[in-house]
């Protein structure tokens, strides 16, 4: 049965599961199904093995899984934060000579507490069935209290970005078994120059951005690109907003963040096909990712210092 409303509790729907017993939540792909699935960029033909993380913009539960939230603390005393602004100012030079100067600069203000919560992370998967029908799925899921926050919030995840959700409790030997296959990224033009020639899809990612982030956010991306990256990938879906420099010399990739009081990303990884095969949690998962450096005024410092070591150290 397709539930096509908002769940606060998925428990309601699992009455005919054993305690512990594994479960999917998905839904059969016919062709509004297939539409949905080409718009976060799972492209035709379909093929079992495609993953792919729903685009946060699909609604709460969707930006929940793909960027996590934070639970603020209303009781408790503000706190001082920072966040990253463009200062732009007039300097002087001579009576008649002005030149427009800009600097990032760190403005704090007043906040709440909050405790973060790291995204879910859980991706849609294409299976076939032994009898040849097709199925959009997340999981498995196990029918236990420990799970149920996670499997609520998949089952609305799956309501806004396809337009509803199922139970699906076959039996797992009954899926036909296929590689999986990541495809969150795009890998943008290569040739002598990658960054010159991202420049335009570059450009479009930050326009996406929120003004006051855009002039933040190009700063670090061009601070990246300068440093002639081999290849230059943008993320799609769940990963939109996310760029990725790779440097075949340093044997590394520099993740940036849309986020710009978050964090960039260097990890240590021996090709392209092995970061964009990672999911989102595992990247920036500590165990994962080789130095992170938090956004603050601090950065272009860190960044610098960062690659040097990684220099030397190849």
């Amino acid at each position: 049965m397709q539930i096509n409303r908002k769940t606060r509790n998925i428990v309601k729907y699992l009455g005919h599961l054993k305690p512990a017993e594994t479960y999917f939540v998905g839904l059969p792909i016919d062709a509004e199904v297939e539409a949905g699935l080409k718009i976060h960029g799972v492209g035709l033909p379909l093929m079992p093995g495609h993953r792919v993380l729903v685009s946060a913009k699909a609604g709460p539960a969707s930006r929940r899984n793909a960027d996590g939230f934070d639970i603020v603390h209303r009781d408790q005393a503000k706190e001082t934060a920072c966040r990253q602004v463009v200062w732009h100012w007039t300097q002087f030079r001579g009576r008649h000579e002005t030149e427009e100067m800009s600097k990032l600069v760190d403005v704090p203000y007043q906040r709440y507490p909050r405790t973060r919560i790291p995204a879910y992370s859980v991706e849609l998967e294409v299976k076939i069935r032994a009898d040849g029908k097709a199925f959009v799925v997340t999981g498995p899921f196990t029918n236990i209290s420990d799970q149920m926050l996670v499997a609520t919030n998949t089952a609305n995840m799956l309501r806004e970005s396809l337009g509803g959700f199922e139970v699906l409790n076959d039996d797992l030997a009954s899926w036909v078994t296929a590689p999986i296959r990541r495809v969150n990224w795009q890998l943008l033009h290569p040739g002598e120059n990658p960054w010159k020639s991202a420049g335009p899809a570059i450009e479009a990612l930050i326009s996406r951005a929120p003004v006051g982030n855009q002039g933040v956010l190009r700063a670090r991306l061009t601070a990246v690109g300068e440093k002639n990256p081999d290849f230059v990938a943008i993320g799609l879906g769940g990963f939109e907003g996310y760029t990725a420099f790779g440097f075949k010399n340093f044997a590394l990739c520099v993740l940036e963040s849309p986020q710009v009081n978050n964090a960039t990303y260097i990890l240590a990884l021996e090709s392209w096909e092995d970061i964009s095969q990672l999911t989102k949690a595992q990247i920036l998962d500590a165990k994962a990712h080789q130095v992170r450096l938090i956004h603050n005024r601090s950065w272009f410092v860190a960044l610098d210092a960062a690659l040097t070591a990684r220099r030397k150290a190849a």
